[in-house]
């Protein structure tokens, strides 16, 4: 039977110095059918720089094998190379053979050693992974590996991030781990109900084979345990039908004393999925760390405790998120995500000591989580994406165990309207490599799901204006103010200031440039140019008070009541209020839905727009009942599990499910700073060039002034500054 590369991986990864015997015999089973005569020297005591030596035919050795499980590769490389040379001066050939990954990083150390007429071959982890199913020798070497190594952490419990876990009761948290398993590997056509009992029956079973059974009334028991708000009779159905369908795939039943265990390939398929979300576990972390890494202000020793505290906070976000909208959508109520909710669980979390020297702890955790989820690695996107999924899918099951049903409470073709502060990053982000995308990919979710999206001409004439206004900066000599956010944004990408002009022709050209980006919008994003809706039905008290309000707004972002009139300000207010009134007048059509039936919103970043409600009157708000804002939280919680999420599981690329990139001030003299940070960083990553610039912006901002923290919650003002 063959391993699945994720759980050999994950047993490569587990080998301690103490394991090099056991590392010695799968290296030697995995060479030996390249090279048969390979004969094996290793001993703990030393063996002349040899772990291993290949001899030839006539008895004289150029070839040597040197297995090792030891962290720092390098170093022991240099040392074997310098004892051959006092002890075997005719070796010509090192085979390093590692557990660690190390590719193209040996490159300089090759050529150093050719210089010495030693030639380095490397043979290391992800040599062994390709290799761990190609003959039936291989596949048993690594299986057995697997099963010493890793399988009885799996078997234990199944959840490696337990320290961290925003659950509490190890049940719970055990049974989280099987709705990660199940989310990451379920067909997206399949029921939320359905999958979400089979991942809880699984987890009753865990541990359980042949002659480890569990009694019907104990699988009862033990989902009863995880999702104790339901009574028994509430669950029975849904357990039942788990165990009837599991039965014909995973499960095998003893009807002679009414029993059930995980069949053999069930157990060891679970073994794979496991592997496969500890090693997301375990690449999140390594994340984390790195951010760490480039604070050496930190002690060295608080690194892994900073690793699980930040691991903490951001669990317990995505679970109080789902917790929010499951309670909304269980119970009709009107709903509200926000970024700034995160600043919230890092306070309440934040250690009292000091974590660095200088630092408020609640900035530089928040810091350090942003960054982190402004410039993730594949491996950490698709672990915030499994986080937010299976947190908020959990949050159902405590809410009501027939979670398809409330789903079905979420609209289905809807219409948003958007504003600039929602679309200027989707402009900006297209400097960037398509990794490093979250509103582009967000978008292009949203309208494959069927969702209308729609812009007003007014806020396509601020965009125009916008990108006007970036053209204007790359032609000034002298500039005051910030940089507009567009050709910042352009600039931290490490691209030319000469070459934005013929950049931004993708979006806009001179004779037509209204016309060009709303042809951008709609042929990328199917984005719709509409004209404002003011519906007759609507009050015109509300439509009075919409419009009085974002005056005011404007008013205060230019200095309040003292500062001069505005004919830009007044249009900025105009634009805003056309949305807001346009969704409005949509939603006098559907009159008696719940706050979460209705299909018309305004996806905006802009904080004002969430306090509107409480700026206008009680009479007004009576007669508006539920704001109609939409977050950027909800709308990728909707795709997620909403009436179209097949539909965008076959489209959509993984993303993290926090946008905390912000759309924020720029002043000119960061822009030098993240120039100098780009040209150290050549040949890194772009995900890491960009980490390393955010870093640098942090730190002199800090000698800046305050720091303020990186958030969506400012959007809308420096934007709006920017026009």
């Amino acid at each position: 039977m063959e391993i699945s590369q994720e759980r050999f991986l994950l047993a490569l990864g587990g080998l301690k110095p103490s394991d090099w015997e056991r590392f010695e015999r799968l290296a030697s089973t995995f060479l030996a059918s390249e090279w048969p005569k390979i004969r094996t020297m290793a001993s703990a005591g030393g063996d002349g720089g040899r772990d291993s030596e290949l001899f030839c035919a006539d008895g004289v050795s150029n070839v040597v094998i040197q297995y090792s499980v030891q962290y720092d590769w390098a170093a022991k490389v240099h040392a074997t190379v310098t004892r051959l040379q006092e002890t075997f001066p005719d070796a010509t050939l090192l085979v390093y053979v590692s557990n660690q990954l190390i590719g193209a990083k040996a490159d300089a150390l090759r050529t150093e050693l050719s210089k010495k007429g030693i030639y380095l071959d490397i043979r290391d982890k992800s040599w062994f992974v390709e290799r761990c199913n190609l003959d039936q020798s291989r596949s048993a070497a690594a299986s057995e590996l697997a099963r010493v190594i890793v399988d009885p952490l799996l078997e234990a419990s199944g959840v490696k991030h337990n320290a961290a876990s925003a659950l509490s009761g190890q049940d719970a948290r055990t049974a989280h781990h099987f709705l990660e398993m199940q989310w990451r590997d379920e067909n997206a056509s399949k029921g939320l109900t359905k999958s979400s009992f089979e991942a809880l029956v699984r987890s009753a079973l865990q541990g359980s084979d042949n002659e480890k059974r569990v009694s019907r009334d104990e699988v009862h028991a033990r989902v009863g345990r995880v999702l104790p708000q339901h009574s028994r009779e509430q669950l029975y159905p849904y357990v039942e039908a788990a165990l009837k369908r599991l039965t014909k795939l995973a499960i095998r039943h003893w009807p002679k004393d009414d029993t059930f265990n995980l069949s053999f390939e069930e157990t060891e398929r679970l073994k794979d999925r496991k592997a496969s979300v500890a090693l997301l576990v375990e690449a999140f972390d390594g994340d984390l760390d790195e951010l760490l890494q480039a604070h050496s202000e930190l002690n060295v020793a608080k690194r892994s405790e900073v690793v699980e505290l930040l691991h903490r906070i951001i669990e317990h976000y995505f679970l109080r998120q789902g917790e929010k909208f499951a309670s909304a959508l269980a119970h009709d109520e009107d709903f509200s995500l926000n970024d700034e909710d995160i600043g919230l669980v890092v306070k309440e979390l934040s250690p009292k000591g000091k974590l660095v020297t200088g630092r408020d702890n609640v900035q530089f955790l928040l810091h350090i989580i942003t960054t982190l989820m402004a410039s993730p690695s594949e491996q950490t996107k698709e672990y915030l994406r499994l986080l937010a999924d299976t947190y908020t899918l959990f949050a159902f099951l405590e809410e009501v165990p027939d979670v398809q049903k409330v789903t079905k409470k979420l609209f289905n073709h809807g219409q948003f309207w958007l504003d600039t502060s929602v679309l200027l990053p989707l402009f900006a982000e297209q400097a960037l490599p398509e990794s490093l995308r979250p509103f582009t990919a967000l978008f292009k979710q949203a309208h494959a799901s069927a969702i209308t999206l729609r812009v007003t001409p007014g806020i396509l004439e601020e965009i125009e204006r916008h990108l006007n206004l970036c053209v204007t900066y790359t032609r000034e000599s002298v500039w005051k103010g910030r940089v507009p956010y567009v050709v910042a944004r352009y600039l931290f990408a490490g691209k030319p200031l000469n070459g934005f002009v013929s950049w931004v022709e993708q979006f806009r050209g001179n004779h037509q440039p209204i016309q060009d980006i709303a042809d951008y919008l709609g042929d990328e994003f199917g984005v719709e140019l509409d004209d404002p809706i003011v519906s007759e039905a609507l009050d015109e008290q509300v439509v009075a008070a919409v419009r009085e309000y974002w005056k005011k707004i404007h008013q205060d972002r230019r200095g309040g009541l003292e500062a001069p009139f505005s004919i830009n300000a007044n249009r900025l207010a105009e634009h805003d209020s056309e949305n807001f009134i346009s969704v409005l007048s949509d939603r006098r059509m559907q009159a008696g839905k719940s706050p979460l039936g209705y299909t018309t919103w305004l996806l905006t970043l802009d904080s004002a727009a969430r306090r509107m409600l409480q700026g206008l009157e009680w009479e007004i708000r009576e007669k508006i009942k539920h704001l109609p804002i939409i977050s950027v939280d909800f709308l990728l919680k909707y795709l997620a599990f909403g009436p179209s999420r097949d539909r965008v599981a076959q489209t959509a690329d993984r993303m993290p499910y926090v946008f905390i990139d912000p759309v924020m001030e720029v002043p000119k003299e960061l822009l030098e700073v993240a120039a100098a940070t780009r040209n150290e960083s050549q040949n890194l990553p772009e995900r890491i060039v960009q980490r390393r610039i955010r870093d640098a912006l942090d730190r002199e901002r800090m000698k800046l002034g305050p720091v303020q923290i990186a958030g969506l919650d400012g959007s809308s003002d420096a934007i709006e500054s920017m026009f």
